[in-house]
């Protein structure tokens, strides 16, 4: 199989050469907005109040079918991937292996894949990850060192129980002669000897290991992630994004990628944890007509005219500028071809 980390190099096509897309070459449907770690990096930490905070829970299976059977009605190619993990640790979900089964037994994707911290990952889960072909699990892993990793995650999650957990995954696929799911492991960049532990901690559980890059999420006022991550080492992740930062206007998710949040709610967007890029809502829409809509393609506008800072989210979000997260610079495209057959 294709590593993770050159699925996003391999085949690729210039995104303003294709533009517009009858469809979103990526969804991302959210099993659960909860997660049992409460990472200093993450928004899960925050404690006030908000849309986030109001709306952390599981999606209940009927909703989720509901946008797998839209997906399998709207015409034309599957789309490229379908992911279904977004703002929570996707396996505290108790229907997500049903999920899987359904999203696989629809054939609406080239791929299936889902983002997990890897600590919920029982025999059984693992058993039907392999039964069901996940193409891809990616691995949060957030310290190589148990006193760091309980600091950061606020949990009391014991790091060799990671360990064995991806054990006994390769252990299944083993038994079972299957490739899948290639297992992708990463942690944040130390800009440390920490990298070098971590890779020789999970590289012989894993079928690829790597070292992440630093990302700010949508800021806001009670939450300074990096700083809170990195501490006295903040420099060097500031340092690194910006040296890794190009002055982009339009970010291309809004192209290219719908989330379906597990209250319903769908955005353009995979790090607007706040909502303010929703743009409808599945229980009372139709992911295509929405994709079609004037709201949506206004959005889009926005992008293009450099008029992010009129929306509450865009405007404090400088994501669509990182070259580690965003290849596509799509700026100049004509906004009276952004209509849709």
């Amino acid at each position: 199989m294709i590593k993770y980390t050159e699925l996003k190099t391999t085949n690729r096509q210039n995104l303003k050469d294709i533009l517009p897309l009858e469809k979103p070459f990526t969804v991302l449907i959210e099993p659960s907005s909860l997660c049992n770690f409460k990472c200093v990096q993450c928004f899960q930490s925050l404690k006030a109040d908000s849309y986030f905070t109001q709306n952390r829970k599981n999606m209940p299976l009927a909703r989720f079918q509901r946008v797998i059977e839209q997906l399998k009605a709207w015409p034309g190619d599957k789309i490229k991937v379908l992911k279904l993990s977004l703002y929570g640790e996707p396996l505290i979900n108790p229907d997500f292996c049903a999920m899987l089964k359904l999203a696989r037994e629809a054939a609406v994707t080239e791929r299936i894949e889902t983002t997990t911290n890897a600590s919920l990952l029982s025999r059984d889960i693992a058993e039907q990850l392999v039964l069901s072909q996940l193409d891809y699990a990616r691995i949060s892993i957030y310290a190589a060192d148990q006193e760091k990793h309980r600091h950061i995650t606020g949990s009391g999650i014991d790091i060799n129980v990671i360990h064995e957990n991806l054990r006994v995954l390769q252990e299944i696929k083993k038994r079972r002669n299957s490739e899948k799911p290639f297992v992708s492991c990463k942690m944040l960049d130390s800009f440390g000897a920490e990298n070098e532990r971590f890779i020789g901690m999970y590289q012989d559980v894993t079928d690829e290991v790597y070292i992440d890059k630093p990302h700010s999420w949508i800021k806001v006022a009670d939450g300074d992630f990096l700083k809170n991550y990195y501490q006295d080492n903040v420099g060097a992740a500031i340092g690194d994004m910006t040296q890794h930062s190009s002055p982009r206007i339009a970010c291309p998710m809004a192209f290219t990628t719908m989330t379906v949040r597990c209250n319903g709610d769908v955005s353009p967007c995979c790090v607007d944890f706040i909502g303010g890029t929703n743009l409808g809502n599945v229980d009372t829409g139709n992911l295509r007509e929405i994709w079609n809509s004037e709201r949506w393609i206004e959005f889009q506008k926005m992008q293009l005219l450099n008029r992010k800072h009129e929306n509450s989210s865009c405007a404090r979000c400088d994501i669509y500028r990182s070259d580690h997260y965003t290849r596509d610079n799509i700026d100049g495209f004509p906004v009276d071809k952004l209509r849709r057959r």
